[in-house]
């Protein structure tokens, strides 16, 4: 699937889905987009500094790998909106904002149903 058509199939399992990017894990954005509904909460530097942290976090997960085995996704839940961050492929992870009353097992089942 390619990337883009991911993205856009990842922000239509929700109108709570807000905000969709893809990167590699050094936290270089490939491609990312936004629900039409959404009013950014965060300045681009800002979203910039969190998909660069939470890319340098995923890569200290896969170290745990082997013994914990391998992480499935994480969420970060604040008053505003959630972050979802779910492995796409090896060495690539997708950043999923949602509103923060969405059920994100939602999101992640779908996400992981995805061929």
């Amino acid at each position: 699937m390619e990337i883009q058509d991911a993205v856009e199939k990842i922000l239509k399992v929700s109108p709570s889905v807000r905000v969709v990017s893809v990167c590699d894990l050094r936290g270089n954005l490939l491609f990312s987009a936004r629900s039409k509904k959404v009013n950014l909460l965060v300045s681009k530097k800002q979203s910039m500094a969190s998909l660069k942290a939470a890319a340098k976090d995923w890569k200290q997960r896969k170290k745990l790998m082997r013994t914990l085995g391998p992480c499935k996704y994480v969420v970060a839940e604040y008053d505003k909106v959630k972050r979802i961050v779910i492995p796409a492929g090896k060495n690539h992870i997708l950043y999923i904002t949602t509103t923060a009353s969405l059920d994100h097992n939602k999101v992640v089942r779908k996400v992981r149903s995805f061929k």
